[in-house]
């Protein structure tokens, strides 16, 4: 209920706003568990993919986003996973496996943090390692324009339109068994981030 009402909230400034055009929302799966795999470049990025989405999702954020005023509480409500970026945080990797073998939809930003300059930066590993061990489907998603609508360091919202783009949903569990582990982690992050880059370079 509450998730509802954020995203209708989050519905009227994204229209009024952001004059936000979504495409490929049909490439997500209806049900069972799946990963939206999306590059990083403003806070605006988790509000805006939650309006954008046809489904409940649980969003993958850093640890301090939950102790800002606002943001903290509007993560909470928007179903937030927090996850210490500094170790390996086991605790926070079992409740996303719990989610998406719950059948729920999780949302990661594969880069671990906003982009300083709106370029696409690498991927980390962990997104493999999440998408190897949950053998979930995984749907590349491109974010354009929330840099400009609230650049990384600022907290003034802009009226600046936003175009979300989701892709065709990757299944890496079919080959998954004749890549070897070592590397595998690796590579399917950057499979990832190339389907990403290629619906950025789309826009």
């Amino acid at each position: 209920m509450l998730y509802s009402i954020a995203v209708f909230i989050i519905s009227i400034f994204a229209r009024l706003f952001f004059r936000i055009k979504i495409s490929g929302v049909e490439n997500i799966p209806v049900s069972g568990g799946v990963i939206i795999a999306a590059n990083h470049l403003s806070y605006l990025d988790i509000p805006l993919l939650s309006y954008s989405l046809n489904r409940h999702a649980n969003f993958v954020g850093k640890r301090q986003l939950f102790s800002i005023p606002v943001v903290g509480t509007m993560f909470r409500l928007l179903g937030g996973i927090a996850i210490d970026r500094e170790k390996i945080d086991r605790a926070a990797l079992r409740e996303i496996m719990k989610k998406l073998d719950s059948g729920n939809l999780i949302v990661i930003y594969p880069e671990g943090t906003r982009s300083p300059n709106g370029i696409l930066q690498p991927g980390r590993p962990g997104v493999g390692f999440i998408v190897r061990m949950s053998g979930k489907k995984v749907v590349p998603t491109a974010i354009q324009g929330t840099d400009k609508a609230m650049p990384s360091g600022s907290w003034l919202i802009r009226p600046h339109p936003v175009t979300i783009r989701f892709g065709k949903p990757l299944d890496f569990s079919v080959n998954l068994p004749k890549v070897e582990k070592q590397g595998a982690d690796s590579r399917i992050t950057q499979e990832i981030m190339d389907k990403i880059a290629a619906l950025l370079e789309a826009g």
